[in-house]
């Protein structure tokens, strides 16, 4: 029996093989996007769970300075605009 006798009587072997081949390729490739997509997602996060933590330290910080004087006088100055002793407070219109 020739190949080409063989092709012939076997056609469909070699249209599912193809077939195969190209649904693997295909699940691949969606496989392969959803990957780098969630690859982006998990950066994403970790990006902002260290901003979070820059954050909570800031916080932690400030908490911790509120009862330290020179703190709290300059949050008076800076959010109330009160003045200290001695100084000269300026309004520019």
């Amino acid at each position: 029996m020739s190949f080409r006798r063989l092709f012939v009587h076997n056609w469909w072997i070699v249209v599912f093989v193809i077939m195969a081949a190209a649904l693997y390729a295909q699940a691949i490739h969606k496989k392969n996007r959803l990957e780098q997509k969630l690859h982006e997602k998990v950066e994403a996060l970790n990006h902002a769970k260290r901003e979070e933590e820059e954050r909570k330290q800031e916080l932690l910080l400030r908490l911790q300075s509120e009862e330290d004087p020179d703190w709290i006088e300059l949050v008076l100055k800076e959010k109330l605009g009160v003045t200290g002793e001695g100084e000269l407070k300026v309004v520019f219109e």
